[in-house]
């Protein structure tokens, strides 16, 4: 899935997760943010489809394999592989909260304390992190037959085919709408007193939900192992089947932005 849609689902992620804070606004936007964050991360393993990878990452490291090799392999740093893992997820917001404590030094409380201090920020990463890996799942096999969920584990979970890579455009305004609703919750509990952490995740299960049909009834099976010489006609599918779904007008917004866009989407 694109990496637009993955990373809004992190900060809806984290709406949800800064429901459950006490905190001011700054407080609640560092939570969110957060969230957008562990959204976006797994899909660093494709730094090594930058143009400039092999003339100056592979050269200083002289790697015998290429980037885009790298990228479309089976190793443990390729796509699809450790980053876009559970334990990617809990290595990263642990040495995360061990730079947050070292850089406090508050002798204070120790490590755990720190991170029971912060608990609200880590978990909105660690969500944002798994929604991300739940997202690819339903993507095409292609070369990896999935996602690396429980590295070291050699076992690739997904690659169902059920949604093509990018045109998920019913996902993202489902998740866009997921992260308006929760905002608007979080800042009306400035004004009325009310416990929003009931609202905030009643609105992302029903996004959730939502989007768990979308994918589960597009009616075509995009599913493929290797590489496809149907890669074009698979996405003039999926295209064809968000103009179904969208209608005529919503669907033609859509693609005004996708096409003003620099990423695939």
């Amino acid at each position: 899935m694109d990496i637009l849609t993955h990373t809004l689902s992190g900060v809806a992620a984290g709406t949800v997760v800064a429901g459950f804070s006490s905190k001011g606004f700054r407080k609640k936007t560092g939570i969110i943010a957060l969230g957008g964050l562990g959204g976006a991360l797994p899909d660093l393993d494709a730094f090594s489809l930058w143009s400039g990878f092999d003339t100056y990452i592979g050269k200083a490291l002289a790697l015998s394999h290429s980037g885009k090799e790298i990228y479309f392999s089976k190793f443990w740093y390729s796509h699809h592989g450790f980053l876009h893992s559970i334990t990617a997820s809990l290595l990263l917001v642990f040495l995360m909260a061990c730079l947050v404590f070292w850089v406090k030094r508050n002798s204070s409380y120790n490590l755990l304390q720190s991170v029971k201090k912060k608990q609200l920020f880590y978990l909105s990463f660690v969500f944002g992190f798994l929604l991300h890996l739940l997202e690819d799942m339903p993507t095409p096999s292609s070369v990896w037959g999935g996602v690396n969920f429980f590295w070291p584990s050699r076992e690739y979970i997904g690659g169902t085919g059920q949604i093509w890579w990018w045109n998920n455009y019913d996902i993202f305004l489902i998740v866009t709408g997921v992260i308006v609703l929760n905002c608007l919750l979080l800042v009306l509990r400035r004004f009325i007193r009310f416990d929003g952490r009931k609202f905030t995740v009643a609105v992302f299960m029903l996004g959730f939900t939502l989007a768990l049909v979308q994918i589960n009834t597009r009616g075509f099976d995009f599913h493929y192992t290797g590489h496809t010489p149907k890669y074009q006609e698979y996405e003039a599918k999926s295209k064809e089947i968000q103009k179904q779904l969208l209608g005529e007008k919503l669907y033609g917004w859509m693609q005004l932005f996708d096409n003003q866009l620099k990423i695939y989407f």
